[in-house]
């Protein structure tokens, strides 16, 4: 009895919900008032100005890893022009076994970027990333156990020119 009597009280209440949405007065709309046509004046044309690269190859700060988590991670660039490769590796240091991850960020000169993650680098591991003939800028992180991260590598690395 106790249950056939909360489901009528709510089955009342859902109904005097639903009762009291139906029964607000529809807003009224304004009339609308008559207006004089005005001319249009034409906006003057703009040319576009070509986009600039929302890109920065200017390297910024590095930091100074804890001589206890030292690193050595080093960059190199292909010379052959039909291959631009960008090869980082991760030598070892005294942190060998406190970094967690290797972040390797390549932004080339055409402004793409690529991004590749190492989690636990060992010695001799190494990312190669597709470069360009012109300078591209290389942003290597190192994220320690500690959770401490580390840009220990952010330069310019020009194609090398050819004789």
């Amino acid at each position: 009895m106790k249950i056939h009597t909360i489901l009528v009280i709510a089955a009342v209440f859902l109904a005097c919900i639903l009762a009291a949405g139906c029964t607000q007065p529809q807003p009224t709309v304004p009339a609308p008032t008559p207006t004089l046509a005005t001319p249009v004046t034409p906006l003057p044309v703009q040319t576009p100005v070509p986009e600039t690269p929302a890109c920065s190859l200017v390297p910024g700060p590095t930091q100074v890893v804890p001589d206890y988590e030292s690193v050595s991670i080093t960059v190199d660039r292909n010379t052959i022009s039909e291959d631009p490769t960008i090869t980082t590796t991760f030598n070892g240091g005294l942190g060998l076994g406190m970094i967690q991850r290797m972040t390797v960020t390549v932004i080339r000169s055409d402004c793409t970027q690529d991004q590749k993650l190492v989690d636990d680098p060992g010695i001799g591991t190494s990312v190669t990333q597709m470069g360009t003939l012109g300078t591209d800028r290389v942003i290597v992180v190192a994220v320690m156990t500690s959770g401490d991260q580390y840009t220990v590598i952010d330069r310019d690395y020009p194609f090398p020119a050819q004789l």
